[in-house]
C-alpha cells in the first residue's frame, strides 16, 4: 500500500519538477508613449520691498502694499490674481530660513502664453519660486494598449533571440509591468515621449 502511495505521489509530482525546471528566456519590451498635452504650475513669492541706506535695509513697501502692486500689473496684462490660491504649507516650510515676512501663492495653466507673461513680469516684491511642469494622466485603456505593444516588441526579440541558438519560444510564463498611469516630464520639457517598459518571460523550446 506504502508503495502505491509513493508511485501515485511520484507520478502527479514529476509534471510539477519539469515545470519548475523548465528553460525560459526573459526580455524587456519597449514602445514609445507620446507625452499628453501638459499644464504648468507657478509659484510666485510676495515680501517686503525693502533698500539699502548705507549699511542698513530700510523697508519702503509693505508686503501689503507689494501684493497690491502684483495685482495691478497682472492686471494690466490680462490675468486674475483670484486665480492664484495661496500656499500656506510653503511658507510654513521656509519660515525657519527667512527673517522677512513673505506669502507664496500658485496658480496652474494649460496656456503657454499665459505662462509667459506671468514669467516675465516684472514687480518689486515679487519672484518667481517654482515652476513646474504637470504630466498627463494616462487612462486604464491607454496604459493597457502600451503594455500591449511592449509585449509585443518583448515576443519579438525573444523570437530572435531564441532563433540565434536554434530555439523557439513557447508561451508566456511571467509578466512584470510596473507602468504606473502618471506620466513624467523632464526639467526642460524638451522630450516629446518616454519609454514603456515591460519584463516578459517566455518557454524556450
Amino acid at each position: 500500500m506504502k508503495k502505491i502511495i509513493f508511485l501515485m505521489a511520484l507520478i502527479f509530482s514529476v509534471p510539477l519538477i519539469a515545470q519548475e525546471h523548465r528553460n525560459t528566456v526573459t526580455v524587456v519590451g519597449e514602445t514609445q508613449a507620446a507625452l499628453g498635452n501638459s499644464s504648468y504650475t507657478i509659484l510666485i513669492s510676495l515680501q517686503p520691498i525693502f533698500v539699502y541706506e548705507g549699511q542698513t535695509e530700510v523697508e519702503v513697501a509693505s508686503l501689503a502694499e507689494a501684493r497690491q502692486n502684483y495685482i495691478k500689473q497682472l492686471k494690466a496684462i490680462g490675468i486674475d490674481f483670484s486665480r492664484f490660491k495661496r500656499n500656506a504649507y510653503y511658507e510654513f516650510m521656509t519660515s525657519y530660513s527667512s527673517n522677512r515676512a513673505s506669502e507664496y501663492y500658485y496658480i496652474k495653466t494649460s496656456n503657454k502664453e499665459e505662462v509667459r507673461k506671468i514669467t516675465r513680469l516684472k514687480s518689486a516684491g515679487m519672484s518667481i519660486a517654482n515652476t513646474d511642469i504637470d504630466a498627463h494622466i494616462l487612462s486604464k485603456e491607454q496604459l493597457v494598449d502600451l503594455s500591449k505593444k511592449a509585449i509585443d516588441n518583448a515576443e519579438e526579440k525573444a523570437e530572435a533571440l531564441a532563433k540565434k541558438i536554434d530555439k523557439t519560444i513557447g508561451e508566456i510564463v511571467t509578466i512584470v509591468d510596473q507602468n504606473t498611469s502618471e506620466q513624467y516630464m523632464q526639467s526642460y520639457g524638451t522630450s516629446t515621449s518616454q519609454t514603456h517598459i515591460v519584463t516578459v518571460t517566455f518557454e524556450l523550446k
